[in-house]
């Protein structure tokens, strides 16, 4: 389906010309396929030394935030596999409800995969599905040790600007 098919039939779902993948909204049934890629994901990040990765709970939890309202995931799906996928949680912001913030809890593409910029298109995707549901700010974050600077030059094309840093440490 393409972009203006889904615009016509009312469906949130993105698809590209020449068998690129199809950008959609995720399903209950994609959670297990997104905790797999996301092991990956923590396998590439080194985050190893701070907590384990348990595919299962990872399921768990999309299948309960998939469908809520202030929960948007998507996916990049070529044929049944995903090349990309990424979250938001929107929620408004502590000291001024009137503003509602989406703040990423992952966005991620396969560097297996071989379309160029398809992870750029689904972060696009997330960007006006925030807006839809009423977001007026997003915030991403980058890992220093998985190209930092350069994920902050990609950041800065699209308008967004530094604003904190983030720190982790083990305490057990």
């Amino acid at each position: 389906m393409t972009y203006h098919q889904a615009a016509i039939n009312g469906v949130s779902q993105f698809s590209e010309p020449f068998g690129l993948p199809v950008i959609r909204d995720a399903t209950i049934e994609d959670a297990e396929q997104i905790a797999i890629l996301g092991s990956k994901f923590h396998n590439q990040a080194s985050w190893s030394d701070i907590f384990s990765y348990s595919i299962g709970d990872c399921v768990a939890s999309l299948e309960n935030f998939i469908g809520q309202t202030n929960f948007i995931c998507m996916v990049a799906d070529e044929g049944g596999k995903f090349v990309s996928f990424g979250s938001l949680v929107l929620a408004p912001v502590y000291f001024n409800h009137q503003h509602i913030s989406a703040e990423e809890l992952f966005w991620w593409s396969d560097p297996e995969s071989s379309h160029i910029g398809i992870g750029r298109k689904l972060k696009k995707a997330l960007d006006q599905e925030a807006l839809n549901r009423g977001a007026s700010s997003i915030q991403m974050k980058s890992i220093d040790l998985l190209n930092g600077d350069r994920m902050a030059k990609l950041y800065a094309r699209d308008g967004y600007r530094p604003s904190e840093r983030s720190f982790i440490k083990r305490l057990v």
